[in-house]
């Protein structure tokens, strides 16, 4: 695999892992986040963690569903993909809301579970 797209909040692993860690996962900032988590797998990540432990904020509107379509294509190319949010964080709650009325929901873990 080649290297990840140059993020701040983007880490890669020794064994292909590519762990994110966006600040924020907000209408401004999604687009962006969506696209380099999609070429990282079809660069070949061999697993994709994103970590949303330090985010202030995941939009419901669009931060949601590009984490759908990320979930989507991970699991067509066959990339273990997972989201950790601590339990008490904001974040989680749009999360949680997206996985009961999804038909594919994400896996999620909180903070404690990774």
């Amino acid at each position: 695999m080649t290297s990840p797209p140059r993020s701040s909040w983007c880490t890669q692993s020794g064994g292909g892992a590519v762990v994110l860690r966006p600040p924020e996962f907000d209408c401004a900032r999604v687009t962006q986040t969506r696209e380099e988590m999609l070429i990282l797998l079809n660069r070949g990540a061999a697993s994709l963690l994103v970590d949303l432990g330090a985010c202030s904020l995941v939009c419901a509107c669009c931060g949601v569903p590009a984490l759908v379509r990320v979930f989507r294509r991970a699991r067509a190319l066959g990339t273990a993909f997972h989201v950790i949010a601590p339990r008490d964080a904001q974040a989680r709650r749009a999360l949680e809301d997206a996985q009961r009325v999804s038909r594919e929901p994400f896996p999620l873990v909180s903070t404690a579970e990774a």
